[in-house]
């Protein structure tokens, strides 16, 4: 079965678990528990996602609610959307870094943000009590579409961050996502030249939907032959950046929220929140700044929460995601494009003159195809094979002197994730393998 309900949204393979018929039992579901009222929808380039969305706009409609469909579009365009039109709430379908086979719905509030977790379990048991009508007295069909959506998001993140007039040469990878148009646009709208590489609607993958280094060699390949300033990928739903320097080198998405977290914290003094899977540079650079860092569960409803909590001024999650409240409470590929511009321009240096002064760690991520069952049957023995701090609040981490662990079930996969940090990659190499063989 893979089909999985959880904070971040249902998502499953289609046609196998995540059918039609799923489909709109939900989007009826959520029409009915939001109230009636303006829903704003929008998807990204998958093949499921043009009849999965006429199923959503049935579901709306019969619960009552009348649809904005906003078409193919950035993730983060869609909960801009919904505060801006004053909306009820919203879904995204999107299986956002998941393979071309999935696809998910993902839940919007009227606040413009992804369900919390306490909205989250309050609409499971509503769902679990809710009767399902095959008849509705509303008529069906009534939708409205909106094509500005894109632009009027690209217009708040210029105006907020006062990019002007930027001289850069860039590369972009979009995976033929939902970014393929909107961000050129962008970086064409300040004076920027765009490469396009990737940048066309459609429903397969030319490469691995995350945009980890291994995944875009071709950006890498661009943006050296061409002697460009710097490249940027995307995921398939354009919340997710990571960054090519001039070199053609990835720095690793981890980065893009340490710069990004450079820059707001050099404008403004603050709090920063992350997950417990992002890298110890974070902390590193708010030190650096006299601030403080807060770490959540992973999962961005997670990180807003907290964001919201402590009154952070940036966020975001070490997978290339940036959350700029000024803007929007979501992570935003966009917004994190902007801010990367903006330390840039301002600092005068290139990406790689910039990490240079920031330490280096080695990070390596792994994932194994095995049950939770698994985890929860390990755990013990994980614990005891390590010294350091132990947190239990999403699967374990251990913080050792100069190093950390994080195990945790994914929220949105049938596997479980392996994340370690250390300053010496031989080191964290051997740790991550002994969990691998505790686990297998």
């Amino acid at each position: 079965m893979s089909l999985m309900f959880s904070i971040s949204g249902l998502r499953g393979i289609v046609n196998e678990d995540l059918t039609a018929g799923v489909v709109l039992k939900y989007a009826y579901a959520f029409g009915k528990f939001l109230k009636p009222g303006k829903v704003v929808i929008g998807r990204d380039a998958r093949k499921s996602g043009k009849t999965f969305s006429r199923t959503v706009i049935r579901g709306l409609n019969a619960a009552g609610c009348s649809v904005i469909d906003l078409g193919i579009v950035p993730t983060p365009t869609v909960l801009f959307m919904v505060r801006k039109l004053n909306g009820q709430g919203g879904i995204i379908i999107t299986a956002s870094h998941n393979p071309v086979e999935w696809n998910a719905l993902k839940f919007v509030s009227r606040k413009g943000q992804f369900l919390q977790e306490q909205e989250h379990i309050k609409f499971l048991k509503f769902i679990n009590n809710l009767q399902i009508v095959k008849q509705s007295p509303r008529k069906l069909n009534d939708v409205n579409e909106l094509k500005s959506g894109v632009n009027e998001h690209i217009n708040k993140i210029v105006g907020v961050m006062k990019l002007r007039s930027v001289k850069f040469g860039i590369g972009v990878d979009a995976v033929n996502g939902a970014g393929s148009i909107c961000l050129p646009r962008l970086l064409e709208k300040i004076g920027c030249k765009v490469y396009r590489l990737n940048c066309k609607f459609s429903p397969n993958f030319p490469r691995g939907p995350e945009p980890t280094p291994e995944n875009i060699k071709a950006l890498c390949h661009l943006v050296k032959k061409n002697r460009l300033d710097f490249g940027f990928a995307v995921d398939p739903d354009c919340d997710r950046l990571s960054i090519v320097d001039e070199n053609g080198e990835a720095i690793g998405e981890e980065n893009t929220l340490a710069l990004a977290t450079d820059y707001i914290l050099s404008k403004t003094k603050g709090n920063v929140v992350t997950n417990l899977s992002t890298t110890a540079l974070l902390d590193y650079v708010v030190r650096k700044h006299d601030g403080k860092l807060y770490r959540t569960k992973v999962g961005e409803a997670n990180v807003v929460a907290e964001m919201q909590r402590v009154k952070a001024i940036i966020g975001g999650e070490g997978n290339g995601g940036v959350i700029y409240p000024k803007i929007n409470f979501t992570r935003d590929a966009l917004v994190g494009a902007a801010i990367i511009l903006k330390l840039l321009v301002e600092r005068n240096r290139s990406i790689s003159r910039v990490l240079v002064e920031y330490p280096r760690y080695q990070k390596i991520k792994k994932k194994i195809k095995i049950g939770k069952w698994r985890f929860d049957e390990q755990q013990e023995k994980i614990i005891r094979a390590f010294e350091g701090k132990i947190n239990f609040i999403d699967g374990i981490r251990i913080t050792g002197q100069d190093y950390w662990l994080h195990i945790r079930p994914s929220q949105t996969e049938p596997i479980i994730r392996i994340i370690g940090e250390a300053r010496e990659k031989r080191k964290i190499e051997k740790y991550i393998e002994k969990v691998e063989n505790l686990l297998k």
